[in-house]
């Protein structure tokens, strides 16, 4: 009878017990492809050869851009990463996903610049900033991940620091709004041509003003604190 209750009672706890983690190693594969990412970028650009001064600048100027998503993505990964084991639910799919959206960054921004009619450089642009919108919100859903497993107590390492935690609650909140304003750029109504070029194009260049402002306004805090 005692041992009937034993198993019995092992058998409850092993099912309500949560199942055990698997862990697995992404770290090299992302490495690898951001590393390729702008090495390809920079691949394209080498590839182009300028006709003039001009042509040169907005060269630079092209790449340079292609340069910062890139970076400023692989930043805010790194960090999340770090803190966030790959093995909690929807983690690895998340980063998969990533990976994929950053190695397919560099062929359309390859596209988007080498095409030669409008309609061409309207779906272009429109594959470009659905990439780039879901790369942000994928860098958002690990983020959010970071948060909802601390907060469950699920992390299974030290508790993060409150301002830490509180740093991943903002990132999710900026990632979300520069994932949906390239989304959003890619709506019909965005391709128009202004007195200074394509209104979508603008749209992109306004989210680096919205990261840069959501980061001064993380380390306002911090500052404020010291």
């Amino acid at each position: 009878m005692s041992r009937g209750r034993l198993a019995a009672a092992r058998d409850g706890g092993d099912a309500a017990a949560p199942p055990p983690r698997i862990k697995v190693r992404i770290e090299s594969l992302s490495d690898l492809v951001f590393g390729l990412a702008l090495s390809i970028g920079s691949l394209f650009l080498i590839s182009k050869v300028p006709q003039s001064g001009q042509d040169l600048g907005l060269n630079i100027l092209l790449f340079g851009f292609g340069f910062l998503i890139i970076v400023l993505t692989w930043l805010g990964y790194s960090r999340t990463m770090a803190v966030l084991p790959v093995e909690v639910p929807f983690a690895l799919i998340a980063n998969l996903l990533l990976l994929f959206l950053v190695a397919l960054e560099p062929y359309l921004f390859y596209v988007l610049q080498t095409v030669q009619t409008p309609g061409s450089a309207d779906a272009a642009s429109v594959a470009y900033a659905l990439d780039i919108g879901g790369m942000f919100l994928m860098q958002a859903l690990l983020a959010y991940l970071v948060v909802k497993e601390e907060r469950e107590g699920l992390h299974g390492q030290r508790p993060l620091h409150p301002v830490v935690l509180d740093r991943f609650r903002r990132l999710v909140k900026l990632d979300v709004v520069i994932g949906l304003v390239f989304a959003v750029s890619a709506l019909p109504i965005f391709w128009v041509e202004t007195p200074i070029g394509y209104l979508r194009l603008y749209l992109w260049s306004s989210s680096f003003l919205i990261l840069f402002m959501g980061l001064a306004a993380r380390r306002r805090p911090a500052r404020d604190e010291g």
